[in-house]
């Protein structure tokens, strides 16, 4: 009787690699191109992060194997264009070619300034005679009263490298940074950010934009229409939010 449990188990071996070796070997492939440092969205150097771990998830799911491909921001959107990739992680840019899935991450922007400053920032408005850097298209992206700004504002810069925008902050080098919250509190751990400010000073958050709820963009409509079947099964589990609170991010309503 013993000899015949381990024939049946000795024989189910086989048969549950050549089942893990099949979902590997028959997951399609799918080139997302991801900015090329956005953390905690997403940690290139760890092959994680916020945005990262939802859309890997996601796709995993549905038979797909994502392969990241790192540019800068407004590279991803030609390299849709162009199709050199099959997606991009989120944008809030509309007219792309391609479909667009349902709203998957939610950034947080806030202008900020140094707390002792006493800046009196209530609208978009009172940028216009500030020092402001940016992230990278961000004026593509607040809305029309920011655009405005962005191009009439001579002291209005963008950055691809957002830790420098921690830098030049704390060093009252700028009068104020627009940020999404997670991204600035994570890059004031960044050992280069301590190693050259003071990230202990207090700073202001400047509600003045609404939450930026963002999609991916992907080639196909099949892809879309699996990843928003995707995307709600991981929220109806719970597992969205686990992600999220997995990097220890502070509530950006707080």
């Amino acid at each position: 009787m013993k000899m015949r449990k381990t024939t049946h188990f000795i024989l189910l071996i086989p048969v549950i690699l050549f089942c893990h070796l099949s979902t590997s070997a028959f997951a399609r492939p799918l080139k997302v191109a991801f900015g090329l440092w956005v953390p905690p969205y997403v940690i290139r150097e760890e092959a994680r992060g916020i945005e990262y771990d939802i859309l890997k998830e996601i796709l995993a799911s549905k038979g797909y194997e994502m392969e990241p491909l790192y540019v800068p921001l407004a590279r991803t959107l030609m390299m849709l264009k162009d199709d050199d990739v099959d997606g991009i992680m989120s944008t809030g840019i509309k007219d792309l070619p391609g479909c667009y899935t349902d709203s998957h991450i939610t950034y947080w922007n806030y202008a900020i300034s140094l707390k002792d400053r006493n800046l009196k920032i209530n609208s978009v408005a009172d940028l216009d005679d500030k020092s402001v850097v940016a992230f990278q298209n961000a004026k593509n992206y607040l809305g029309d009263d920011f655009h405005q700004m962005a191009v009439i504002n001579p002291d209005y810069r963008e950055l691809a490298d957002q830790s420098a925008q921690n830098k030049l902050l704390y060093s009252r080098r700028v009068d104020v940074v627009i940020a999404d919250r997670y991204i600035f509190d994570w890059l004031n751990n960044d050992p280069t950010v301590k190693a050259r400010v003071n990230v202990i000073q207090a700073v202001t958050h400047h509600a003045l934009f609404e939450p930026s709820h963002f999609s991916a963009v992907f080639k196909s409509d099949d892809i879309c229409q699996a990843f928003n079947a995707g995307l709600k099964q991981l929220r109806a589990s719970g597992r969205y939010q686990q992600i999220i609170d997995s990097y220890n991010v502070s509530d950006p309503n707080n």
